[in-house]
Parts: structure tokens; sequence; C-alpha cells
């Protein structure tokens, strides 16, 4: 994959056979380089080398809300009827965006003209201008959606993930008119710009379904310095099993991740939301995508009160993806059929600046649909 956009790329051949459906596993994914979004996946064979094992192909352009990515292998030789290099593609996940949501309202804004002198740390000394300020702050909602598939074509669903948070934007930008003298006497006029953002996360949570199972993510967040990033650990386990963990991912969120999968699971789409969840729904790929939606969708000038939704309605998400035709394994459904899912506290914009609960923004009678509520306790970022 490219910087600009992406083609479709083979695995490399491995001598090892794909996973195999109730086998636990351990690999490790690398981003392939800098302007790349494929991951190469890595296992350790027989003689305990490491070598790359299968491919995680990205397609789509960095223009785009995310990319569509295919997981690869290639057999030994493997090649199509011309004779050329083909890989099997095991399962798919797509994040492009298509079903996303956001929501704002503008708690406040504010505007300030001032005409007085400035000084001029060029020069040293006072130049008359006119300055005008604006700041606008507000509260918004996201959801991050992707839909899992066992096939190319991306017809078999198999599971879905979502990944909602709530969190403040505030916006200032102030212009400034200054006349000013140069040396020889001459009158000029020079315009400056300053525009600072701020887009703080106050909470998120992940909701995650695989094979029609329900399942529960938690994250860790382990240190951050100038020398060595923060280590990021995804846990997922069945809703009605929370202590027999799915997957663990470990990753810096970025460039490398270490997932293992355990028995008793389908490791291609345990893999696959592994990935998704650790390197391209961590919170800061969250945060940065609440950040673009916060730059597309408010605007300097807007009115207090304003509110918008855009993207899919959390019942049209429901009713598309959260019933699929993938059966759920054996070994759990007596524990899926019995499972009621705990109801938890909504996601929606308030109409007013009102005292609310740190992290979530309280429901208000509203016109728009707001953002996917969740069902489990919100995480920090």
């Amino acid at each position: 994959m490219g910087c600009c956009g992406s083609s479709e790329a083979n695995a490399a051949e491995t001598e090892l056979p794909p996973p195999a459906w109730g086998a636990a596993i351990k690999c490790r994914l690398a981003k392939k380089g800098i302007f790349s979004a494929d991951y190469s996946v890595w296992a350790t064979d027989e003689n305990g080398e490491e070598v790359k094992w299968m491919l995680m192909d990205a397609v789509g352009s960095w223009l785009d809300d995310g990319y569509r990515y295919y997981l690869k292998h290639r057999a030994a030789g493997q090649v199509d009827d011309e004779g050329k290099a083909i890989s099997s593609v095991l399962g798919s996940v797509n994040i492009s965006g298509d079903w996303d949501a956001f929501s704002f309202r503008i708690c406040g804004a504010d505007r300030d003209l001032d005409v007085g002198p400035f000084f001029d740390v060029w020069d040293g000394d006072f130049d008359w201008g006119v300055s005008n300020e604006k700041t606008l702050w507000a509260v918004w909602t996201y959801s991050k959606r992707a839909v899992i598939y066992s096939d190319y074509e991306m017809s078999t669903q198999i599971g879905w993930l979502d990944i909602t948070g709530s969190g403040t934007w505030w916006e200032h930008e102030e212009e400034k008119i200054i006349h000013d003298t140069d040396p020889d006497g001459n009158d000029r006029v020079r315009y400056e710009k300053e525009r600072r953002t701020d887009c703080r996360v106050n909470g998120f949570r992940y909701k995650f379904n695989v094979h029609n199972t329900p399942m529960v993510i938690t994250y860790d967040r382990k240190g951050n310095g100038f020398w060595k990033s923060a280590t990021l650990t995804f846990t997922a386990a069945a809703a009605f099993a929370p202590q027999i963990p799915l997957f663990i991912a470990r990753g810096d969120g970025e460039k490398n991740c270490t997932i293992e999968t355990f028995e008793n699971s389908d490791p291609i789409s345990t893999l696959l939301a592994a990935y998704a969840i650790s390197c391209k729904l961590d919170p800061q790929d969250f945060k940065a995508g609440a950040q673009r939606m916060c730059e597309r969708h408010m605007h300097l000038g807007m009115w207090p009160g304003t509110s918008n939704f855009v993207g899919m309605p959390e019942q049209d998400f429901e009713q598309n993806f959260t019933k699929y035709a993938a059966p759920v394994p054996a070994v759990f459904a007596q524990a899926v059929a019995s499972y009621v899912p705990q109801p938890g506290p909504p996601m929606a914009i308030v109409a007013q600046p009102v005292v609310q609960q740190p992290g979530i923004a309280q429901p208000a009678p509203v016109a728009q649909p707001m953002a996917q509520p969740m069902a489990q306790p919100m995480a920090q970022p």
C-alpha cells in the first residue's frame, strides 16, 4: 500500500498452514513501513524461528475515513491458472467509515472586537490595528464501526464492532489587521491569523459481537515516556464468562501488536477483530477520528444550541448488522441463548450546559437521533 492509495498485494509464501478453527494461536503484527497501511503477520515455525505467516492487506485511500482489510495466506508454490502468484483470502474487515455516526451540540460561543495598539516583537514598537476573536465550545458523541466477514466479497458476515465515545470541542481564532510603518516611513498593512483547537475524549466503550456471541472488551494502558510508547492491552471475553478470554492483544496502537487467541474460538474473526481494536480503533485513532469529525461539521459562527447528527443511526446499524446468519459456536450456544445484556447509561448530547456525570453527556429531548448508546462501563483514555 502506498501513501496515497492502495492496490491489493499478495502475502509472502509460507510453510505454515492457515489458522484452524478452535486452535489457539500466537502471532505478531508489524506495520510494513511508514507510508504503508499493510501489516505483516509473523508466527513461530517448528524450529522456533519467527517467519512471515500472513498479510493484513489494506485497500483504500488515505483520503477516506478508513480502509478495508483482507487477511491473506499464501502456501508455498500457490499460483493461479496462469501461473501467477495468488493468495487465499481468509477473512476481511470493513472499517471504511460507511456506518459511522457523529452528533454534536454547541454549548457556547463568543466574539470580541478590539481596536488598539499591538506590540511588534520584530520592531520593538507598538502598531495600531484591529483584532477580531471568535471562540466556540461544544460537546459531541462519535461512533466508529467495523463489520467482519469470512470472504473476500464481504457478503458473509461473521461479526461486528463498535466504539462509541463522548467528549468536548474547543475552537479559538484570532485575526489581526495591523498598520505598520516600515523603515522608510511608508504605512503598510499586514494580516495575522492564529487558530487553536482542543478535542478531548471524556470516555469511550467497545461493543463486540462475533458469530452471534456477545463479547466484552477491557482496555488497559501502561507506561508512556519520551523514549518508550505506552503499552495498550485489550482483552476480549464472552459477555457471559468475562473471566475466560477470547483473545489478548498488546501493542503500541500503531506499528506493532502481539495477539494471542485461545481455544474454542474462530481464529480468523478473532485475529481480524483484535487487529481492528488494537491497531485501528485504539484510543489514539478514535480521538483523531473524532477531531476530524469536529473539524468537518462544526465551525465558528454557529449559535449556541445548534445541534446535528450525521451518519447511520443506531437502530439502522442494528437492523442491518447485528442480526446475521453466522451460527453460534456449539460450546457457547446454551450460554448465548440464556444471556440477557445489562442496560447501560445512554449516550446523547445535552440541550444546554447542565451539571452532568463526567464523561457522559446527559440525555435531552432533541429532534435528531444521537450516536449509539453503550451497554458497558465507560473507559477512560
